[in-house]
């Protein structure tokens, strides 16, 4: 048992090491995001990390994690983990995105925690307040929950030289192992949330009969960050920081010479 917790520990430190070679392409306006981000929004992430990296590989996408934006719904909610994020975040504990992390499992981070990454924000589109307050809570009803790592299969699978397998194969490494793992997976928990109240991500059209086409919602378990991305149910939304009329100019010369320099 000592022999497996510690490789699975190591497994776990091995896939969650930031990777020295990443860039934050633009920058991101923390002040605006506290502003205009909702409770319900996801946020997606392109991780540091080597099992971003893998997972960005096998989606084909630039979103390796998902997180939600809860606001101060953790602080109304009251208990032991509202308090403990009072008192690390402080007055940022009312801008608070939901996330599950392979290391410390569903947990909160302020919107500041964020501000190094490439970041996309995909809205819920027509879904009521109501519906809203309920995935929230949902969320916050598996806080604290860990990572499921008593299958070192579950882990042990990122390690696969994906680049060998055909590409149709390549995401159903994604999809193996326990089922109580793949359910604190980030967008996966998040897909369920939602799931719950009747919104699915990514619904999947079959044809049935002669004509006949029905709409069939897909298991959380499969949703994936860049799902919520390419979901007709979400809205993407862009707050960056926009450069300055003076930026812009001063950066035109330089444009140009560069333009024609490459041409």
């Amino acid at each position: 048992m000592f022999l497996h917790d510690a490789l699975n520990r190591g497994l776990v430190r091995y896939l969650t090491t930031e990777l020295p070679t990443y860039q934050r392409r633009v920058p991101n306006d923390l002040d605006r995001m506290r502003a205009e981000l909702r409770p319900g929004d996801v946020v997606l992430v392109e991780g540091k990390s080597r099992i971003s990296r893998i997972i960005m590989t096998l989606t084909q996408s630039s979103w390796s994690h998902a997180g939600m934006y809860i606001g101060d719904a953790l602080l109304r909610w009251g208990g032991p983990h509202a308090e403990e994020s009072l008192s690390q975040f402080g007055s940022e504990a009312a801008h608070l995105i939901l996330e599950s992390d392979m290391a410390e499992g569903v947990r909160v981070k302020p919107v500041a925690w964020y501000g190094d990454y490439n970041l996309r924000i995909c809205r819920p589109k027509n879904l009521g307040a109501a519906d809203l307050e309920r995935v929230v809570a949902e969320m916050l009803r598996h806080l604290g929950l860990r990572y499921d790592r008593r299958n070192i299969f579950d882990l042990g699978r990122y390690l696969t030289p994906f680049n060998l397998l055909p590409v149709r194969w390549r995401r159903r490494p994604l999809y193996l192992g326990s089922s109580s793992s793949r359910e604190v997976i980030c967008s996966a928990l998040i897909a369920k949330a939602f799931y719950q109240v009747g919104f699915p991500v990514q619904p999947l059209v079959a044809a049935q009969g002669a004509g006949r086409r029905t709409v069939i919602a897909r298991h959380p378990s499969y949703i994936m960050p860049r799902d919520f991305d390419l979901s007709a149910n979400f809205e993407v939304l862009k707050l960056h920081l926009a450069p300055t009329l003076a930026q812009t100019h001063a950066r035109a010369p330089e444009d140009a010479r560069a333009l024609k320099n490459s041409v």
